[in-house]
């Protein structure tokens, strides 16, 4: 099995338990919760990430990124909160990878997640750190 193969084909493997992690982590904002709309938060980042390794292209996940930092800070998330929100889809990404990946393409898929991961966290420091100017001058 390749990535993409295991997004189209295992995606609410990797969306439990990136779910599951999340709620285990009790963390203040992300506790209040209700499962069900914390998995459809994180279908909506796997889905940036899936269009991003179908494309080869960061396009959908760095949009996807600027809004939700948006979103989070207008709510008061702290930035850590929401780093390891993407971290612990990230995790998932990997356990499932070493499970159901093929091993002649595991690092390379580890790799690959990885590096999209980092740039949609990059991406969500930058916003933070302009709303946070913003905030502050108004």
């Amino acid at each position: 099995m390749t990535l993409l193969e295991l997004c189209y084909n295992k995606p609410d493997l990797i969306l439990l338990d990136s779910t599951n992690t999340l709620l285990r982590a009790q963390l203040p904002h992300y506790k209040q919760i209700e499962p069900d709309q914390l998995k459809l938060r994180f279908q909506r980042l796997f889905d940036a990430l899936v269009n991003c390794i179908e494309t080869n292209k960061i396009d959908a996940l760095s949009k996807f990124m600027k809004q939700v930092s948006r979103e989070r800070f207008e709510a008061g998330y702290e930035l850590g909160e929401v780093q390891i929100a993407i971290n612990t889809l990230e995790e998932s990404m990997w356990r499932k990878s070493t499970e159901l990946v093929d091993s002649d393409k595991q690092i390379l898929a580890m790799k690959e997640v990885s590096n999209l991961l980092c740039r949609a966290k990059q991406i969500l420091l930058s916003e933070y750190s302009l709303l946070s100017k913003e905030y502050i001058s108004s």
